[in-house]
């Protein structure tokens, strides 16, 4: 290879050493490297194999039992290199036999330097841009005979030009058997009678060059091709057509089976569906129940033991009014304990009306709830400005009173209680959190904090049905977040939530 800026090497054959020499000289004024003259054939292949040239210069009539055109046959075979022929001789019968070697040029002696820097000139860079297009070629047909497509292409009568090994395996012919025949002979089984086949349309003078033509069919042993084509053209002039054949059997099936998989899905929802609504309406059913059906023995029970103690209660022994106040307690405990059942239920159902929510003040708001009927605590409490978040207000509302709720019970025993409700970052977003300094618990036992009345203190030192945080979880699910905690035995907790 000539790098840039380097003298184009020429090999000159001519068997005449006075005509050589002079050429010779001639190309070295013009800037070339004439690095070799040879007078036969066999010295023309010994230089060109010690040292490739740019571009032979060919004498017709030399000496030795090959011409000038044989061994420039033998040039272009081995080397691929240009050669460019001067003679005196320009009959009929030479010019036929020059053409077969593909001769970059013709000059006719005497040659004008003029006419022989040119030639030199247009044979380079037609080589060039030849052996550019060579293996622009190799790297096509290798590519497409690499891909698993079937690949055929088909010249403008529709006879096979080229077939990939993947086209081989389709149609069951070997492209050595295939290149020239009749393409619908070839692709038989794949290509069952159509009208509107793509290869048909693809050579229609009405369809746009290069525009695809596509179908989908069924081949007697069941299989599905896909089956496209597109026409090439060089101006005007139709140079065949490339077709591209798929087979997508287990595609299809695949897509078959999803499908019947998604109906099936579809059917098993919309019946499962029908089972969560008949349910929702026995809950609902059961809910009216407990509200109606249990309420009104509680509070008879409830109104009798009052009036037990206020009209009796001279009558009735020091131990009898302790059963009294101890039943009417119960009765109390039962009536709350409806009313939290009916909330869970009702937080399942009620609908979401979502907008932007400011925690801070539901926090400030939840907070003043809390300490107004208490006037000795000793509890600090910080709430950071600006936490709003999208949601439903009320849900989040009684999201805050369990989490607060809890911080301030928890904290009850505790010398200098602080509360803080805030945020901070955590991964991409923010998390928002509820504090406090209080008892804590194990977190061993965390997984039990949101299951409905478990309690992990006694209801001796901490009074409450176990309902709060199974609430706050529920709701906070209902708005597609997470809520979990972090604590440890007398070192208070974290409840953190994502809304």
């Amino acid at each position: 290879m000539i790098h840039k800026g380097a003298a184009h090497a020429v090999l000159i054959v001519e068997d005449e050493r006075i005509v050589a020499k002079d050429l010779q000289q001639s190309l070295v004024g013009m800037g070339y490297d004439a690095f070799a003259i040879a007078a036969s054939a066999d010295e023309a292949l010994s230089h060109a194999s010690a040292r490739c040239p740019d571009v032979v210069l060919m004498d017709i009539r030399i000496k030795g039992r090959r011409d000038g055109i044989e061994t420039a046959a033998l040039l272009r075979e081995r080397f691929s290199v240009p050669v460019v022929y001067l003679t005196a001789h320009a009959d009929d019968a030479t010019l036929e036999r020059a053409k077969l070697t593909e001769p970059y040029g013709y000059l006719i002696k005497p040659i004008q330097t003029a006419e022989l820097r040119s030639a030199i000139e247009i044979s380079i860079h037609k080589h060039g841009i030849a052996s550019r297009l060579r293996a622009s070629e190799r790297w096509f047909a290798t590519t497409l005979r690499s891909i698993a497509n079937a690949v055929i292409t088909v010249d403008p009568a529709g006879n096979v030009s080229f077939m990939n090994a993947a086209g081989e395996r389709l149609t069951g012919w070997t492209t050595a058997r295939a290149l020239g025949r009749p393409v619908r002979e070839v692709i038989g089984v794949l290509d069952p009678a159509h009208p509107a086949a793509p290869l048909d349309i693809a050579l229609s003078p009405e369809q746009p060059p290069g525009e695809p033509t596509w179908r989908e069919h069924a081949t007697a042993d069941r299989r599905i091709i896909s089956e496209t084509a597109s026409r090439v053209t060089d101006g005007g002039d139709v140079l065949g057509a490339v077709m591209v054949f798929r087979d997508v059997t287990e595609e299809r099936r695949a897509q078959d089976a999803l499908r019947s998989l998604n109906v099936e899905l579809e059917d098993r929802v919309v019946e499962r569906t029908q089972q969560l609504e008949a349910a929702n309406r026995e809950l609902q059913a059961f809910s009216y129940s407990v509200a109606h059906d249990l309420r009104s023995p509680l509070r008879a029970i409830n109104a009798f033991s009052q009036l037990l103690l206020e009209g009796h209660a001279e009558s009735l022994a020091p131990e009898a009014g302790r059963y009294l106040h101890k039943i009417r307690g119960s009765t109390e405990r039962m009536a709350q304990l409806i009313d939290d059942l009916l909330r869970l239920a009702h937080v399942a159902r009620s609908r979401l009306e979502v907008r932007d929510v400011d925690l801070s003040s539901l926090g400030r708001s939840v907070v003043a709830v809390l300490r107004e009927p208490v006037t000795d605590r000793d509890v600090t409490i910080t709430i950071a400005d600006g936490l709003v978040v999208r949601g439903d207000e009320h849900l989040l509302r009684i999201v805050l009173e369990n989490l607060l709720g809890n911080a301030w019970k928890y904290t009850a025993k505790t010398a200098a209680a602080v509360i803080e409700l805030g945020s901070e970052r955590q991964g991409q977003g923010l998390v928002y959190f509820v504090r406090d300094n209080g008892v804590g618990f194990d977190m061993q036992y965390a997984s039990r904090i949101f299951v409905a009345f478990e309690r992990l203190h006694s209801g001796a030192d901490f009074e409450g049905q176990g309902i709060g945080l199974t609430l706050a979880e529920r709701i906070i699910h209902r708005h597609g977040g997470r809520i979990w905690a972090e604590a440890a035995p007398s070192h208070g907790a974290t409840l953190y939530f994502v809304v």
